[in-house]
């Protein structure tokens, strides 16, 4: 699934790790990128895994 630049971005709060931020934050230096691009990426990701997954056990 490929997202279309038409498509509206809103906002979602989450709760995470101390840990967990603490390498997303290192992540995004290292890339050069914000937070929000790897999780866009990331939640591409497990929605590509999980539709594949319903497909698999014919839930789709």
């Amino acid at each position: 699934m490929s997202i279309g630049q038409e498509e509206k971005k809103v906002p979602v709060t989450t709760h995470l790790y101390q840990r967990q931020i603490n390498q997303l934050n290192r992540i995004a230096k290292d890339l050069q990128v914000t937070k929000a691009v790897l999780f866009r990426e990331a939640i591409e990701q497990l929605l590509k895994r999980y539709e594949k997954k319903q497909l698999e056990i014919g839930i789709k």
